[in-house]
């Protein structure tokens, strides 16, 4: 880039390398005029013609390139004094306000770690007591599963033992109702054996009307009675009134005693007890069933 201060001098300097170059070209013009040779002053004329062409545009560049330099010096030297200004004029106010929002943060400062730590301080108490809630929570919910538990175990034990104990009955009831048929067919067959015969009687070998064999005459009673007659499990074709009937012709206290001289002495009484228990159990029967066909 060429210096814009050395600018002026460069017209001279021109000025003088035209004039020499005029004078050479005078020069040669004259010595080739005196040389007289054609070919060679036409060489010299293009020449210099191109020189002075040459001369021209680089004259031109140069001044424009000079003129850009200037404006180009200009504008940044103005700009830059601009910008200075700017940036030394408000750089006091600016660090007026820096010292002033800095004052103001200085002291909002301690306000803001006391608000700080009372907030964390805030969090933490409440993070404990979150905490002393849900193990609470948890305590109430396992006393709340054990309880759950407790009653759940208690119903499955008390449907074991519900079921258990249908079972027990079933079994109860089944045991029961061979004990009746064998009872009933038993009970049938003496009477018939002892219609027919004339063998010695004792307490244990008289049929009574009970399911299991009484070993006294306390054991003789109107439920025992009553679960053997009225079973369901014999004489189907029989109503109560009729079984009861049947029942009294065979343990009328007039009618058995013709089978109490079979009976040994000692045994007697005992025997003629049970069977007045009998006859006054299927009396009472009757008359509750008079009752019940009454209403």
């Amino acid at each position: 880039m060429l210096n814009v201060h050395q600018s002026p001098s460069a017209k001279p300097d021109e000025r003088h390398h035209r004039q020499q170059r005029s004078a050479k070209h005078t020069k040669l013009t004259s010595d080739t005029t005196t040389a007289d040779v054609p070919w060679q002053q036409m060489t010299q004329t293009y020449t210099w013609v191109m020189e002075e062409e040459f001369i021209k545009i680089n004259h031109k560049r140069t001044c424009k390139t000079e003129d850009w330099v200037r404006q180009q010096q200009y504008f940044f030297s103005v700009k830059e004094d601009q910008c200075d200004k700017t940036r030394t004029r408000p750089r006091k106010h600016r660090r007026g306000d820096c010292e002033e929002v800095a004052y103001i943060f200085g002291v909002d400062a301690e306000d803001w770690k006391r608000q700080e730590e009372r907030v964390r301080r805030l969090m933490h108490e409440r993070e404990k007591a979150r905490a002393r809630i849900q193990e609470e929570l948890r305590r109430i919910e396992t006393r709340f599963q054990q309880k759950r538990d407790a009653d759940r175990r208690a119903r499955e034990e008390a449907q074991r033992r519900a079921t258990e104990k249908q079972a027990k009955e079933k079994r109860d009831r089944a045991r029961l109702d061979r004990l009746i048929v064998e009872a009933w067919a038993t009970y049938e067959k003496e009477w018939a054996a002892l219609a027919a015969s004339s063998e010695p009687l004792t307490f244990s070998r008289v049929p009574w009307p009970l399911i299991l064999p009484p070993r006294d005459t306390n054991d003789i009673t109107r439920d025992a009675i009553v679960a053997l007659l009225f079973s369901p499990l014999h004489s189907q074709h029989q109503t109560r009134k009729d079984r009861i009937r049947s029942a009294q012709l065979r343990w009328h206290p007039d009618r058995f005693r013709r089978f109490l001289g079979r009976v040994a002495e000692q045994e007697r009484a005992t025997v003629e007890e049970g069977v007045g228990v009998v006859a006054r159990c299927l009396n009472e029967m009757m008359e509750k069933e008079k009752k019940m066909k009454a209403r």
